[in-house]
């Protein structure tokens, strides 16, 4: 899956002639691809919604009794017609396909930049760098602790080799690793990232301290680090709000079982527990900050597409009950 990737990635690349936006046109591929689960997941959300009373019900009657709430529970599933697991079923092939993603994402930047280091290595020139909006190369992180060429110190180190690629070799990889402490490289990698425009830095957090080196003044930020920190951001701030809109609404009866602690209330959406609306916000910016941008991006793009999608759905199935409430209105007069 992460060759097939990769394929479709460059092959869209070869089209558009920018990595960034080929990202985003993936993006949107896959989005496509995964459209039919996410209305199918929306229908049962819906469903298992409308049954709430009706499940809140057989609570309060076998409450002293979880094996007759269990089957009559699942038998109340069946002549509804509900699936209590199609919910789930979106997010579990989508997480899936958002590693197989961060693997061909980082296999396609570490050849990138694999190859623009032999190239400079052989010519001595600094090369045309991939760029997207306020990146300067996207095979390097969103981050204005992040250099525009890789530091001497960078994770390039743990590139291992791989048969599956024809410039990740052990020849290749040892040869970029002792050019990035030449002084040829020193002097390229000088000419986008002065030392004298950075400075280093320590952030004590809680048992630790993060230490690294950043620009020392506004405008070094904007010449010489390579982004802006906007992509880790908005990843976790549209993750937050995707969460909030797949949350759904609670109806009262809802709300005053969770404010009296029943652990074993049915959930409508599995998109409610604590990890899920908090844990995974923090989580988005803490990977998009560390991944290069093209991940990022691609991260980013699907929480964006996501939301556009649950909006659209939303508003279609809010449409559709107005139109069923009033038919069924009209038919009682």
């Amino acid at each position: 899956m992460t060759g097939l990737f990769i394929n479709l990635l460059n092959w869209i690349n070869s089209i558009v002639h920018n990595y960034g936006w080929s990202v985003v046109l993936f993006t949107l591929v896959i989005r496509m691809v995964l459209l039919p689960l996410d209305i199918k997941s929306k229908k049962s959300m819906r469903q298992i919604s409308r049954i709430q009373p009706q499940l809140q019900a057989l609570q309060k009657k076998y409450a002293n009794d979880k094996d007759k709430l269990n089957q009559k529970t699942m038998e109340l599933y069946r002549k509804e017609h509900v699936s209590p697991t199609a919910g789930c079923l979106p997010m579990l092939i989508s997480l899936p396909i958002l590693w197989i993603m961060f693997s061909a994402m980082r296999t396609v930047g570490n050849e990138m930049t694999i190859q623009m280091l032999l190239d400079m290595k052989n010519t001595g020139v600094l090369p045309q760098l991939p760029s997207w909006l306020w990146i300067k190369n996207v095979f390097q992180p969103d981050s204005f602790a992040a250099t525009i060429l890789p530091a001497v110190n960078s994770n390039l180190a743990m590139i291992r080799p791989t048969n599956a690629s024809a410039i990740l070799t052990e020849a290749n990889i040892t040869a970029v690793l002792e050019y990035l402490k030449s002084s040829d490289y020193s002097h390229l990698a000088a000419a986008v990232a002065p030392a004298s425009a950075f400075t280093n830095v320590s952030i004590p957090i809680i048992f630790t301290t993060i230490r690294m080196t950043v620009p020392n003044s506004l405008a070094n930020l904007f010449q010489y680090g390579n982004g802006l920190f906007i992509l880790p951001i908005l990843a976790g701030v549209s993750q937050l709000l995707m969460t909030k809109l797949m949350n759904g609404k609670q109806t009262p009866e809802q709300k005053e079982l969770a404010e009296a602690g029943k652990a074993d209330q049915p959930q409508s959406n599995p998109m409610n527990s604590p990890v899920m609306k908090w844990f995974f916000p923090i989580f988005s910016v803490w990977i998009c900050a560390t991944s290069n941008a093209a991940f990022s991006i691609y991260w980013m793009a699907a929480n964006v597409i996501q939301i556009v999608q649950q909006l659209v759905l939303n508003w279609y199935f809010e449409r559709q009950d107005a139109r069923e409430a009033d038919a069924a209105r009209k038919t009682e007069e």
